[in-house]
């Protein structure tokens, strides 16, 4: 019988092999081979995309190894990763047949702004992950998405702008989710449901995402009864301030962030205390108050964003308790006092990338950083002397910013090149407004650095050539350098080593004393440069003309110098630029109207050179697009320009004829975080000299003062409606002031004084309700002043040297404003008692006697007369 038993128990178990391999080749053949039902659905999902990177999906290939496809055991499609594969066109409804399907990520995408397909989610009913972000979807939430029980994540945000609109009935069924992400959805009109339906649908939710979403009021506190809550994204919107004491019942709070909410009163300090908080950001609030509290040993904060805000008081010592801390930015607030010894005790810090993301121009290899801290004090109240050394024993120490913060920083071993290296390698060093009287020798070991700014000191001498040899030992790839040394006191030439820097981006030597020619190399191929600021400097020669072909300036301002010669027509090639500011040099030229076929020209300014001749295209050429239709700001004002106006040339202004900016057309130069203000230009308005800055963007301007301008003012102005400054004194026009300037409700500024405009004031112009200065004087205007309006708040002073204004009613004997050939100081006075005497002579003595008195004495006044009015 044992034998028997041997044989059959070896017989069971050679029959058990066989299942179990049959199972197992079963088993692989599915993981290599997907359905072929599966295959067909993503192949015709795929003819509904006109354009993706989806070079593996081919017929009669295995789908379970196409990119993005990840499948089941069984061959079942159970993931769709089509995240940044440049995907176009529509969703086709062969998606729903993936009914296995447990992620489907549709990230970063181009679907033409189309709808987010409504039906068919019934089918997904094991989808536990949806991501949309950023893929250009319009039009509702659809409710159907409703059916998604298993959903733990749900990401919808940044789909282009506010067009996507959502309903929060669409949450019912989504017990289960945890994370959700809306960023730049459009809630506003449910905003006053949308938080009572977390709380009622979603009571696990653990991270919200709900920044720009129009949310408003208090109506989110009601989410402190949601237990899981740790993340809480709200940033952009506007709560009122009371929202934030529901904050301190938040107790699993980890993240929280407020910013730009508008939020008023005080910020209350239990919120810094909060044990699981990291992550807290309140900037951008201008009218909230507070002040640091003590920090606890056991305090977790790894960021801490205060900056635009109206904190004051003293930074605690305490906070050196904060030993995690990654990124400290309380910059533009009201601090004072002086830095507290503990602060060398942030120097155990982690690496922090997530937040490098918000400050842009990073290059992708900065992720890669381990140890990264960023610590801002810039644009405070602090008092005394700071020894730069302090960061000596930040060793991580990436970015630091102590601009404009109150300290006068000394420098000692930043200044000795043998304890140089004993600093920390950084990438951003803003130290502008700090009283440096030289450029810190440490800087010249920094073999990461890529932004520096040193404006605003007192730094003096030559500029050292080893600054622009940096480069050479930068360990980066591909990263933009800025530069500012502007408003110090450096003399000598601009080195042609600076071109050295081959990724510089922003070069700002500004108000300096700079002199010499301006190196030919900052315009070649090689140089990546993007904004150059040299104003204000003692350079002279010709603006180089070797422009690339690839040039990519956005920014050119060159004024207050001594150049000369002709603008370069290389100057065409640069299809980029946005800003052209020449003002207060010597440069002798026609007018650049070649200059008109660069769509991104914002804001020309010649200003005060000694360019002629005629304004406008050059008719024989026949040359069409040479438009200027995107200016802003155009100022030719102080130049020797003649000839009629052209009013085919204001009817290319077509940005000025529109009321609203289109957001997104403007980018403002970016430090790592800080934004860069340039002084742009100055322009004359209001009768004064304003410079301006950030607000070019939004700021339009038309001078063309002081010239040899003739003829009639163009009717065609009056399209111009966003135009807020109008300057044409000083030139030779005649005629009447068009009726049509009443049409441009922005204007603020009009200046047409001394010329020879004729006709009484357009009643028209009372309308202008937000003319603050009006200059018509020394004109030949007549008739009566028309006392409505915004014309009744103006004195005489606006009016004189017209002899024919007269105020209401002009038929009582009111003394009359002056005319032009007149002075302030009396002169027409003295003219009537000359005459008086004349007159007395004439009875006294006789016609014929003294008629050769009156007339050389009307000569000899009207002359006089004459010579006042001409410029």
């Amino acid at each position: 019988m044992e034998p028997f038993h041997f044989n059959f128990a070896a017989f069971l178990l050679f029959v058990a092999s066989l299942l179990l391999f049959e199972f197992l080749s079963l088993h692989c053949n599915a993981l290599e081979h997907c359905l072929q039902e599966q295959s067909s659905s993503l192949l015709q999902l795929k003819r509904g995309f006109t354009s993706g990177k989806l070079e593996t999906w081919r017929p009669r290939t295995n789908c379970c190894k196409w990119e993005g496809v990840t499948c089941d055991e069984l061959g079942r499609v159970s993931g769709l990763d089509l995240s940044d594969r440049s995907i176009s066109g529509k969703i086709d409804p062969s998606l729903f047949n993936l009914t296995s399907l447990r992620a489907l990520n549709l990230a970063n995408n181009w679907f033409d702004h189309i709808p987010i397909p409504d039906f068919g989610w019934d089918k997904l009913a094991n989808l536990s992950s949806l991501i949309f972000f950023n893929s250009e979807f319009v039009g509702k939430v659809p409710a159907s998405i409703s059916y998604l029980r298993k959903l733990t994540s749900l990401d919808l945000s940044l789909n282009f702008g506010l067009s996507l609109t959502a309903n929060p009935t669409f949450l019912r069924n989504m017990s289960g989710l945890r994370e959700l992400f809306l960023d730049l959805v459009d809630i506003s009109a449910y905003r006053d449901k949308w938080c009572g339906a977390l709380v009622n649908f979603t009571p696990v939710l653990e991270t919200l995402h709900m920044e720009s979403c129009s949310l408003f009021g208090s109506s989110c506190s009601s989410l402190s009864m949601l237990p899981f809550l740790s993340t809480i994204l709200f940033g952009n919107n506007t709560f009122e301030s009371s929202i934030l004491n529901s904050f301190v019942n938040f107790t699993s709070l980890s993240e929280l962030q407020v910013q730009e909410n508008g939020f008023k009163g005080v910020f209350p300090n239990q919120i810094f205390g909060l044990r699981n908080l990291k992550h807290l950001d309140i900037s951008d609030n201008p009218m909230l108050s507070g002040s640091l509290p003590d920090f606890s040993e056991d305090n977790n904060m790894e960021i801490l964003m205060l900056s635009n805000t109206n904190f004051s008081g003293n930074i605690p010592d305490t906070i050196g308790n904060l030993k995690f801390l990654l990124n400290l930015d309380l910059s533009s607030c009201q601090f004072s006092g002086i830095i507290p010894p503990s602060m060398v005790n942030l120097s155990k810090l982690a690496t922090l990338s997530d937040n490098y993301k918000l400050y842009g121009q990073v290059p992708s290899s900065m992720f890669q950083i381990s140890g990264f801290i960023s610590l801002s004090l810039a644009s405070n109240n602090f008092s005394g002397v700071l020894e730069l050394e302090f960061i000596k024993n930040l060793n991580n120490l990436l970015y630091l910013d102590l601009s404009h913060s109150g300290f006068s920083i000394t420098l000692r071993d930043a200044d000795d090149e043998s304890s140089s290296s004993s600093f920390p390698i950084v990438i951003f060093l803003g130290l502008a407004g700090c009283n440096l009287t030289k450029i810190p020798t440490f800087i010249r070991y920094q073999n990461q650095m890529h932004s520096l700014d040193l404006s605003n000191n007192r730094i003096h001498g030559e500029i050292p050539n080893w600054l622009w040899s940096i480069n050479e030992q930068n360990n980066f790839l591909n990263v933009d350098w800025f530069i500012s040394l502007a408003n110090n006191n450096l003399t000598g030439e601009i080195s042609p080593s600076i071109c050295n820097l081959t990724r510089l981006w922003l070069l700002d030597l500004s108000m300096n004393r700079l002199t010499g020619y301006i190196p030919p190399c900052l315009f070649e191929e090689e140089i990546n440069l993007h904004v150059l600021n040299l104003k204000g400097n003692q350079l002279h020669g010709a603006i180089p003309d070797g422009f690339s072909l690839k040039c990519d300036l956005q920014t050119i301002i060159l004024g207050d110098n001594q150049l000369e010669g002709l603008l370069p027509r290389s100057l065409s090639n640069c299809r980029s630029l946005e800003i052209l500011d020449l003002e207060n040099n010597k440069l002798k030229d026609t007018f650049p109207y070649w200059l008109g076929n660069m769509s991104s020209l914002r804001v020309l300014v010649l200003r005060s050179n000694m360019f002629h001749g005629l304004v406008g295209p050059l008719y024989v050429n026949h040359e069409t697009n040479h438009t200027f239709s995107m200016l802003h700001v155009f100022d030719i004002s102080s130049n020797n320009f003649s000839g009629k106006l052209c009013g085919e040339c204001f009817n290319n202004l077509k940005s000025i004829m529109v009321n609203k900016l289109k957001a997104t057309q403007f980018f403002a130069y970016n430090l790592m975080g800080r934004y860069y203000d340039l002084d742009v230009f100055t322009i004359m308005n209001k009768g004064k000299l304003m410079t301006l800055q950030k607000f070019w963007k939004i700021f339009k301007s038309i001078d063309i003062s002081n010239n040899h301008f003739e003829g009639e003012i163009p009717s065609a102005i009056g399209q111009l409606i966003s135009l807020q400054v109008l300057n044409m004194s000083h030139n030779y026009l005649i005629g009447k002031i068009p009726p049509q300037l009443g049409n441009l409700p922005q204007l603020e500024s009009l200046d047409l004084s001394m010329n020879s405009l004729s006709g009484n004031i357009p009643h028209e112009l009372v309308s202008l309700h937000f003319l603050s200065f009006l200059n018509l004087s020394y004109n030949n205007l007549v008739g009566k002043i028309p006392l409505e309006g915004q014309l009744s708040t103006f004195s005489k002073a606006s009016f004189e040297g017209n002899v024919g204004l007269c105020w209401f009613p002009c038929n009582k004997l009111v003394p009359k404003v002056s005319n032009k050939v007149t002075s302030p100081l009396g002169l027409s006075g003295i003219k009537n008692k000359i005459y008086m005497i004349v007159l007395g002579l004439l009875f006294g003595v006789g016609f014929g006697g003294c008629i050769a008195t009156v007339v050389l004495l009307d000569v000899m006044c009207c002359n006089k007369g004459r010579r006042r009015k001409s410029r």
